[in-house]
């Protein structure tokens, strides 16, 4: 690996030889694999986990494999089961854990593409909680909206927006993530582009443009609110410092986290503040930088009511919503063609945020609208709200179920009733099959099918149930 020689010039500065040759090993040696298990759709059931090695100290359901598997081929990775995620970047579970209650929030997950942080944060936040996952880029947006639905969670928006279009709501955030966009030094060793792009001129902008990005988010942030910040970067300028400008210049102060003294975790590398570094090398994982702020200062949105474009659909169709469970706590909003089930408590936000935000996924996506029919969509077959017993199940052998991964007709077993039938894998929902009688229209999104026509070796699965 060869390293920009301003970048080694600088590095070394800031880390010192020890802690920088330290670095220089860790980023020779091969990337480490880790996963996180959706805590949801494993809730009830007994597993062991495939190649492992051992789990994320500081994510209870984290976990390191041994080498990388061929993910792609795993079904349950497609239904939403587990996330592939750098350990590193689990952190976030920690720190959530500590800052915590029992009291329902409003978080916002501002740079939330691909959703590793998002699925971490849904994952233990409060019954009662409503998280907004945002992504400025459109493709990268849509395959947030995707790992989202995959995840099966419903009380998460997720929008297509730059934050400064968050200055035309007047939502109000509890906690606010901002995973800003970075030089991304830490990505080195699993990208050699982001090695091919580096340049102390982009450090500088990266400074800048995230310093930009809070600003404009600061105050949908309430007061006393909680700010995460973090990149995957080691330099000080997007780091040390753009943390030290928020306190002094926006109106912060510190939190502590407290962490294992065991952990290979790295303090501040130019004063005494609490932030938090994950260096290659000293660290199971890749590069990460964060730090937790509280709000002291600073104008605040003031609330006020809009008008929704959104309107119930009750009047135009007859929609039969026992397909998800406790539909009483759910109203029925159309998005174009698309039938949305928003629950009942988060419907005033949903119609807050549809009025200025561009919002691409909310709660449950019950299906598509054909006339006097909905066609139903694979948000509502991953939904943890899908009632199971609405619809009649196939169960799929493992080539089945990659056939339909690859949106490929799988023929069902005689007897199968016509009209919609849910598949599953191993017992957890992959999709839906419209059974016509002499054939079966396969309803995988086309955008989300395996694309590779490589035939896998043996069966692929990482979670191994008892």
């Amino acid at each position: 690996m060869n390293l920009p020689k301003e970048f080694v010039s600088y590095t070394r500065d800031l880390m010192g030889e020890k802690l920088f040759s330290t670095l220089e090993k860790g980023l020779k040696q091969d990337p480490v694999t880790s996963i996180r298990i959706n805590p949801y759709k494993l809730k009830e059931r007994r597993f062991q986990i495939a190649n492992l090695d051992e789990s994320v100290a500081w994510c209870k359901h984290g976990m390191y494999l041994k080498s990388r598997p061929n993910f792609t081929f795993d079904p349950l990775l497609h239904a939403g089961v587990y996330y592939v995620q750098e350990a590193s970047s689990m952190f976030l579970e920690h720190v959530l854990r500590q800052i915590l209650d029992e009291t329902p929030i409003l978080m916002l997950d501002l740079c939330a593409a691909p959703g590793g942080k998002t699925t971490v944060a849904r994952s233990i936040l409060p019954e009662g909680s409503l998280l907004f996952a945002n992504e400025p880029i459109r493709t990268r947006s849509n395959i947030l909206a995707e790992n989202i639905q995959k995840f099966g969670h419903p009380d998460v928006i997720v929008t297509n927006n730059y934050p400064k279009d968050y200055k035309k709501t007047d939502l109000l955030f509890d906690i606010i993530v901002a995973d800003v966009p970075c030089s991304g030094e830490g990505m080195f060793r699993k990208d050699q582009g982001a090695i091919e792009e580096w340049s102390q001129k982009n450090v500088e902008n990266c400074r800048n443009l995230q310093r930009e990005i809070i600003q404009d988010i600061w105050n949908n942030l309430k007061k006393d609110g909680i700010l995460i910040y973090s990149t995957c970067t080691f330099n000080a300028k997007e780091d040390e410092e753009n943390v030290d400008w928020i306190v002094n210049e926006l109106g912060a102060e510190y939190i502590s986290v407290d962490i294992d003294n065991n952990w290979p975790i790295t303090p501040s590398l130019i004063n005494e503040h609490p932030v938090y570094r994950f260096i290659p090398g000293k660290t199971k994982g890749e590069g990460i930088f964060m730090a937790v702020l509280r709000k002291t200062s600073g104008k605040e949105r003031k609330e006020k009511e809009k008008v929704s474009k959104n309107k119930d659909t009750k009047n135009k169709i007859k929609i039969d919503t026992s397909c998800i469970k406790q539909p009483e706590n759910y109203e029925l909003c159309t998005d174009h063609d698309q039938v949305v089930a928003i629950r009942k408590k988060w419907l005033s936000i949903y119609k807050k945020a549809t009025t200025n935000l561009k919002v691409i996924h909310a709660g449950i996506n019950l299906g598509t609208i054909k006339g006097k029919r909905i066609i139903p969509s694979q948000s509502l077959a991953l939904s943890l709200e899908l009632n199971r017993s609405y619809y009649p199940t196939v169960s799929l052998t493992y080539d089945e179920a990659i056939s339909y991964l690859r949106k490929e007709p799988v023929p069902l077993p005689d007897g199968t009733p016509t009209g919609i039938i849910l598949l599953t894998y191993q017992d957890v929902p992959l999709g839906f099959e419209k059974n016509i009688g002499n054939r079966a229209n396969n309803l995988y999104p086309q955008e989300w099918k395996i694309k590779s026509s490589h035939i896998p070796d043996g069966n692929n699965n990482i979670i191994l149930f008892e």
